[in-house]
């Protein structure tokens, strides 16, 4: 008869670290609630962005170089990459979807500007047929916030980036073109 009892400690004091690492993990530096209105769609909602890290500057430099360097199907590669996700965005009810980069760029007057990326959720048939929507990967998020954590943004849910050499600059294909526009955004604060 073999000894299960040092086995099975080892497993259960595993499980035990893994839920306090999760528990830990879920504890957001900042959340913004919004409601989000699609007029492509019609379509509105209230979402929910949960920040549980700021993006470091030696993450962005890696995203800016990678951009700069090979394009951005090399930057998808690059931000899928960073771990763990800097939190997530989702609809009331649904299930979330991971950021991979988040900044807080404070201006002088105490406003704030955030700015999220992560990848556009592609389904099977589109990846399967290979359609021009491919080049558009990202998901881009900014949020512009007033002093007191109230403000507006937009969603551009299928985005394409490449780096404007002459100027110097990201640019974000489809940035105007029917993003889904947020209202009513909210600093929920830390939770």
């Amino acid at each position: 008869m073999r000894r299960r009892g040092p086995a099975l400690l080892a497993v259960f004091v595993s499980l035990l670290s893994v839920s306090s690492l999760a528990v830990a993990a879920d504890k957001a530096v900042e959340r913004f609630e919004a409601y989000a209105v699609s007029l492509g769609t019609g379509r509105s909602a209230v979402v929910e962005i949960a920040i549980n890290r700021w993006s470091t500057d030696a993450e962005r430099d890696m995203l800016l170089t990678t951009l700069q360097e090979f394009g951005q199907d090399k930057l998808l590669d690059t931000l899928m990459k960073i771990k763990p996700p800097v939190g997530y965005i989702r609809r009331a009810g649904s299930v979330a979807w991971d950021l991979y980069y988040a900044r807080n760029n404070v201006m002088p007057d105490g406003s704030r500007r955030v700015v999220c990326a992560t990848n556009r959720p592609v389904n099977f048939r589109e990846a399967a047929n290979n359609t021009r929507s491919m080049d558009y990967q990202f998901t881009v998020i900014e949020l512009h916030l007033g002093a007191g954590g109230e403000g507006e943004g937009k969603i551009v849910p299928a985005a394409k980036v490449s780096w404007d050499r002459d100027a110097k600059r990201i640019e974000i294909e489809n940035y105007n073109a029917l993003p889904v526009d947020l209202t009513k955004v909210v600093s929920k604060g830390s939770q």
